[in-house]
């Protein structure tokens, strides 16, 4: 079974191989975007032996299909050019006793969209992996410049899920390379009460944030539609990859993603770390439109999550259902089957 490397945060768990009374391990592998566009990669073998680094442009492609960029690297680092960093690339680190393990960015990096992420390389409980370059997600994507365009096209996306209500998607709509992915959505509006309040009386960081922390359980409800859509389509299984996203990326595409991994079989706690990486990838500006003006300290509540809001998510599905097992049966259409065809589609 091909192992792969999950970036949590800035950190990575740690990925063990015990052959015999020798134990191998790959830790805190990482893949850095620096800000020339330069691609720098980082791990340590706790045993100090050299690592064969290989690369490619497919996500699942075996070793003999990559190509070898480095050879018994001793120095636990690798660097790639802005020029060999365009295009997405995947790595294998190969260590001395064979074991393999899979490293991607998980940043798509975009120059007209933001927090456009790759879900895959998180370790499940029973030691497996999700897979990359499977299942992606994103903010809006309206701004997509040319240049976006043709890196989403090398992808393989062929199914888009929108998240956002009616009015979002009529003020921004969706620029999308002519792939043939199918376009989907469901019709809705957008329950703001519990924001307009918060800003009634003039904004605040604590009114805002108790919005949200309040906004997090409503979805359970709220977008259960939404929720089911993605999960039947994951289920279809076909060749190639699917992408869902909202406006920001980060909250109804966060609850999205939590419940997948969740459903794959990733720990809770991976999950919430996963969902916490938005404010990494995520900002929003006061210079201009309904945002002008806004105090800095509120700017950074809207722009951001916080683990309570996810907490609060979780907390209400196992109080009503038990768990996200529960919720998935009950809510999502989504059996004990299908949760183990899931698994079988979208682990390693």
């Amino acid at each position: 079974m091909m192992r792969s490397i999950a970036r949590r945060g800035a950190l990575i768990s740690a990925l063990w191989l015990f052959a015999g009374t020798t134990q191998a391990a790959i830790v805190n592998a990482q893949a850095h975007r620096a800000q020339d566009g330069a691609l720098a990669l980082s791990w340590t073998e706790t045993n100090g032996a050299a690592v064969d680094v290989f690369m490619g442009q497919d996500p699942q492609a075996p070793l003999d299909q990559m190509t070898l960029v480095s050879k018994a690297d001793a120095d636990g680092r690798h660097s790639l050019t802005p020029a060999s960093a365009a295009a997405r690339q995947y790595f294998i680190l190969q260590a001395a006793d064979g074991t393999r393990y899979r490293l991607a960015e998980r940043l798509v990096p975009l120059d007209g969209a933001m927090n456009f992420r790759d879900v895959g390389g998180y370790e499940t409980t029973d030691g497996r992996f999700v897979r990359w370059g499977k299942i992606y997600r994103s903010a809006a994507l309206s701004g997509l410049t040319p240049q976006d365009l043709e890196k989403i096209r090398k992808l393989d996306i062929r199914y888009v899920y929108d998240l956002r209500s009616v009015d979002e998607r009529r003020s921004e709509p969706t620029r999308w390379p002519d792939t043939g992915a199918t376009m989907a959505s469901l019709d809705y509006d957008m329950d703001i009460s519990a924001f307009m309040a918060a800003f009634a009386d003039g904004p605040s960081a604590e009114k805002v944030r108790a919005a949200m922390t309040s906004f997090y359980p409503a979805v359970v409800d709220s977008h259960k539609g939404q929720f089911r859509a993605v999960f039947a389509e994951l289920l279809e299984g076909d060749d190639g990859a699917i992408l869902y996203h909202c406006s920001a990326g980060k909250d109804r595409t966060g609850v999205q993603t939590a419940l997948i991994l969740s459903a794959l079989g990733v720990p809770r706690e991976t999950v919430i770390e996963d969902f916490l990486l938005s404010n990494q990838h995520h900002r929003m500006s006061g210079d201009s439109g309904p945002m002008a003006g806004m105090p800095p300290e509120v700017l950074e509540v809207l722009g951001g999550v916080e683990r309570p809001y996810l907490e609060a998510f979780f907390a209400e599905i196992d109080r009503r259902y038990g768990g996200v097992e529960g919720y998935l049966a009950a809510e999502l259409e989504v059996d004990a089957a299908d949760i183990q065809r899931l698994r079988a589609l979208y682990t390693e």
